[in-house]
């Protein structure tokens, strides 16, 4: 959203790691953390509130306790904020002349969750709070020049105004965001893939899978994603070097380059693509990683590491690393010379908790590995929420 234009003026996040990552990087904008304890009063003016209520309840893996259940029901607490700063927006009027939009994420688990009756409460309560309209559509966030298949529902509420079709009216052959191809990339390194049976996975296609957020490799113990020995994927091209590390900017793999392998927990790789499987926050499911042919040292950002690798058949298997994932979902930006702006949730801000605000008591820390992780897969991929940003801010200037 601040890449969309936007000011950030108050945030609410429960996780302390995530909490010192928010602190850090948005210095003197007040952060709480229990969103039931957070009371509209508390909050300054805004004319925009984006929310991400918990999926666990609405997850396929879960056991689907739906908006009853004690964390995706967290749904209705974002609605009791969202009413009172809409009204009052409203009253004021201010910039956007007494517009308020809320736009909420997560997972498509809420499209049939409460026997397919989810979304429909979601809207409803939007409606009995006072929204003029409502809106809502899935985005992938390979369509938007990231080498992740992310599947999200977004919904869009507008007080005070109707601009959610204006907002959400995007597809997947919309100008500037072509359909990835889906053919047998030309020229695949060979040996890619070694050791497994046609049957094990699907055609080579361009993007990576889900990434994942627990266990420190993206969703624990053998999930990976697999990337060629011999293909420089920073420069775009075959050197015959080292192994590859993941860039967004190539999708991973280009038609010479390294290839993407998913894992369902086990050593049985379920997928062979280009894009990453969706990123995750939970333990377990679908998984990625970097796999080199043959090699003897690993290369993880510039730095020789040995005995990251396991053997698969005849290929070798890495995780991804953090800033690899940060890649994936948009966080870094690739720079004219050819560097990356990585490392946003590499640092942290000490935070303790004073009532219910987030209080920033040290200097900066960096952070482990395993709260990057779930970071990421807690995410909303960067690009396809700045998007929405900007056609909000479109509508409402309208």
């Amino acid at each position: 959203m601040r890449r969309a234009g936007h000011e950030c003026v108050a945030m609410v996040e429960w996780d302390k790691s995530a909490a010192g990552v928010l602190a850090y990087r948005y210095p003197g904008i007040p952060l709480y953390c229990d969103v039931s304890k957070v009371e509209v009063d508390d909050l300054p003016d805004c004319d925009l509130l984006t929310y991400g209520f918990p999926c666990q309840d609405l997850s396929v893996a879960g056991k689907r306790k739906g908006l009853e259940g004690e964390r995706s029901g967290l749904f209705f607490e974002a609605t009791r904020i969202i009413k009172g700063l809409a009204e009052r927006a409203i009253r004021r009027g201010g910039a956007t002349g007494g517009r308020f939009i809320a736009v909420a994420e997560n997972v498509c688990g809420l499209l049939s969750a409460d026997d397919g009756l989810a979304l429909a409460r979601c809207i409803r309560e939007l409606q009995q709070i006072g929204a003029s309209e409502i809106g809502w559509t899935v985005l992938d966030s390979q369509y938007f020049n990231l080498a992740q298949r992310r599947k999200r529902v977004f919904i869009v509420s507008d007080f005070g105004g109707e601009s959610c079709d204006q907002i959400l009216a995007i597809t997947e052959s919309l100008h500037g965001n072509p359909a990835p191809e889906r053919e047998a990339g030309k020229g695949a390194p060979a040996g890619v893939g070694s050791g497994f049976t046609p049957s094990s996975y699907g055609g080579y296609e361009r993007g990576c899978g889900t990434l994942r957020s627990e266990g420190g490799d993206i969703g624990g113990g053998s999930e990976t994603l697999a990337v060629a020995q011999g293909a420089d994927v920073y420069n775009g091209e075959v050197t015959g070097d080292t192994a590859a590390t993941v860039t967004s900017a190539t999708g991973i793999a280009n038609a010479s380059g390294p290839k993407v392998v998913g894992w369902n927990g086990d050593v049985t790789p379920k997928s062979s693509e280009d894009v990453s499987v969706t990123l995750r926050s939970q333990q377990g499911g679908e998984g990625v990683g970097v796999a080199q042919m043959n090699p003897t040292l690993d290369i993880v950002d510039g730095e020789t590491v040995e005995g990251m690798c396991e053997m698969r058949g005849a290929t070798m298997v890495r995780r991804l690393t953090p800033n690899e994932c940060e890649r994936l979902q948009g966080f870094s930006t690739q720079l004219p010379d050819g560097t990356w702006t990585d490392g946003w949730t590499e640092w942290k801000q000490i935070v303790e908790l004073e009532d219910n605000e987030w209080v920033r008591v040290e200097l900066k820390q960096k952070q482990k590995d395993g709260p990057r992780y779930r970071q990421m897969g807690n995410a909303v991929s960067v690009p396809v929420a700045e998007y929405i940003g900007r056609r909000m801010a479109e509508a409402v200037d309208e």
